[in-house]
């Protein structure tokens, strides 16, 4: 193709920069080229500069990605750069079906002889595979490839509750948080719990997290490459800030701590170890394993919903957040009467 850092060794970085730097008339043979070749490689590097542009976060990139893929096995045989508004609705419309083709990406993921579940995707996950599809046609319009749209007003399915009632549901409750910290290994189970659940950082945010953004004698955290790039400061609880004190204490008794505070490197390996805690809580009480539906990010829903009910002060929570709407926020304004605000709060982990 037209560049070598469309290669799969090249730097995220990178690829961005050689495409954004490209001219009008090269960026277009590029995408032209990449569209009509199906090249996935090359299309992801133009989807994923037209996103770098606007400043997305590691898990917007990694949804796209996830739905350019879909969409181009989905659509064999359709041509690219002039598909019709009927291969569109149909594309949502297999999404949604009972007994829809699993992705192949997910066929992988099972053993040779075990047998396939198939299920309809969740609406929110339907609405994101689309949004992956509007952005690939957003980007191939940059380029100047086409000017289709062929999901534009294309009919969605309808999410089964309100936002605010699913964030309630996504939010781990303080119940299941003390049976997950009865199960903690390691450091790293505490301040994952920690972390979501007190601070309301995201994945991406807790495995930038370092040692330099720690300020215990203020109490605060300084979140670097937030959602949007930003950079924020959050109040920690009380319970956070002695855990870390105490690790900070037995990895760097004699001089300043530095490196990231996870040892964890991954966003799966954080899905796994939530996971693991959910299910060895409840097995410790021999109790029946619920389905594990709330992962990572329901750590800051419990965040978000627990900070609401506490404070019922609509700017204090966005500023926990740190969301760039108060739009985003208003979910999490559950009715409730003031009390204790964040430095209170407890899961329940002995002091060290």
């Amino acid at each position: 193709m037209a560049t070598e850092l469309t290669k799969a060794q090249a730097t995220a970085l990178q690829r961005s920069r050689s495409i954004i730097s490209m001219s009008s008339t090269e960026r277009r043979r590029f995408a032209v080229q990449a569209a009509n070749e199906r090249d996935f490689d090359d299309l992801w590097s133009l989807l994923e500069a037209f996103l770098a542009r606007k400043q997305a976060s590691a898990h917007t990139l990694s949804a796209y990605r996830k739905g350019l893929r879909v969409l181009l096995e989905a659509w064999q045989g359709v041509n690219l750069l002039r598909p019709s508004r009927e291969e569109a609705e149909l594309f949502v419309l297999d999404l949604s079906a009972p007994d829809r083709e699993i992705d192949a990406e997910d066929r992988n993921k099972y053993r040779d002889g075990q047998s396939i579940r198939y299920k309809p995707l969740a609406p929110a996950t339907v609405r994101a595979r689309v949004s992956a599809a509007k952005a690939f046609y957003e980007a191939l319009a940059w380029a100047g490839a086409t000017d289709a749209n062929p999901f534009e007003g294309v009919l969605l399915p309808k999410l089964r509750s309100r936002p605010v009632d699913r964030a309630r549901e996504k939010a781990y409750t303080q119940e299941e948080l003390e049976r997950m910290a009865r199960v903690c290994q390691d450091w790293d189970d505490r301040l994952i719990l920690l972390l979501g659940a007190h601070a309301g950082l995201r994945a991406s945010e807790m495995l930038a997290l370092r040692w330099e953004d720690v300020d215990l004698r203020a109490g605060r955290l300084t979140v670097r490459f937030g959602k949007g790039g930003t950079t924020a400061s959050v109040t920690m609880s009380d319970e956070l800030a002695r855990n870390l004190r105490t690790l900070g204490y037995e990895l760097f008794p004699t001089g300043s701590a530095s490196g990231e505070v996870l040892s964890t490197r991954s966003r799966s390996r954080l899905y796994e170890r939530v996971k693991r805690l959910w299910i060895d809580g409840f097995v410790l009480e021999g109790a029946e394993v619920p389905p594990f539906t709330k992962g990572v990010h329901g750590l800051r829903h419990h965040a978000g919903v627990t900070y609401a009910r506490q404070t019922h002060d609509l700017r204090k929570v966005r500023d926990h957040l740190r969301h760039a709407s108060m739009s985003s926020t208003e979910i999490y304004m559950a009715a409730a009467e003031s009390t204790d605000e964040v430095r209170d709060w407890e899961i329940g982990f002995d002091e060290e």
